[in-house]
């Protein structure tokens, strides 16, 4: 093999490596930082704090019956649909008028049983709630804008069928009450301003605030930002991670872990 024929094989070689990097960036959401409320990737692997990886600092306690577990991206979370679940205390941060919830679950089916809670901040009233609908299991998003006045799409394929699926629900003075299965928008119904005095105040990951809504299944890569996400950026988040957006990794390091998580989803 010539020189020149080396040299050529290197000089394509950049050029690909270049392309693959550029596609990377490209693929990942442009999203503001600012917006990140929480981000529970939940690649701990042990113990039963559930870190932001955020730089809030919303890290979850987790309680009752979970177990750590291979998830759709790394590491999962396990709940055993009776105890357990996540609780992160309530704080300004997490008070929200507009906000997206993203998901990866994997449940299974509680028809005619129970509502299944993926995040919920309050009962009655509530600031936000996304979950498996117990009469359909398809994918529900509700607020209350005063006590006792409940509100919220519940729309697309029933979601307990033991399979992956990514779920979204998202509040915008603009874009309305809006969900999300797989990247595809299933239902919308017009904006109103959720009740901000949620009771209880916290947080909770797989199960109502109060109780009652236990998740039976895996979570993992659950996100809230306080603002409503594009679909461009929801379809991002679903297919590369939410791991892309994590802020003590250098920008090189990021570049690396999109490519990572491009490779994975092969």
């Amino acid at each position: 093999m010539t020189y020149k024929n080396v040299s050529n094989i290197w000089l394509l070689a950049i050029i690909v490596t270049v392309f693959i990097f550029s596609l990377a960036i490209e693929t990942s959401a442009k999203i503001d930082p600012e917006t990140i409320v929480g981000m529970w990737l939940f690649n701990e692997k042990s113990g039963d704090i559930a870190k932001d990886s955020s730089e809030r600092g919303n890290d979850g306690k987790l309680e009752g019956g979970y177990k750590w577990v291979d998830g759709k991206f790394r590491g999962g979370l396990e709940l055993d649909g009776s105890t357990g679940h996540v609780t992160v205390e309530s704080n300004k941060s997490l008070i929200l008028e507009e906000f997206t919830i993203v998901s990866w679950t994997n449940l299974k089916n509680s028809k005619g049983t129970r509502w299944q809670s993926i995040m919920m901040k309050g009962q009655d009233p509530r600031n936000y709630l996304l979950c498996v609908d117990r009469d359909t299991q398809r994918l529900q998003l509700s607020i209350t804008t005063a006590k006792g006045a409940y509100t919220g799409p519940i729309a697309g394929p029933e979601i307990t069928d033991g399979a992956w699926h990514h779920l979204t629900g998202l509040a915008g003075a603009k874009e309305g009450l809006v969900i999300y299965t797989d990247g595809i928008q299933v239902g919308k119904q017009a904006y109103q301003k959720p009740s901000l005095d949620a009771d209880p105040a916290r947080i909770r990951i797989g199960d109502g605030s109060g109780g009652g809504h236990q998740c039976a299944g895996i979570l993992d890569e659950v996100g809230l930002f306080n603002a409503p996400l594009s679909e461009d950026d929801i379809n991002s988040i679903m297919n590369n991670g939410l791991e892309q957006f994590v802020q003590d990794v250098a920008p090189a390091g990021k570049l690396a872990t999109t490519w990572a998580k491009l490779k994975e989803n092969r």
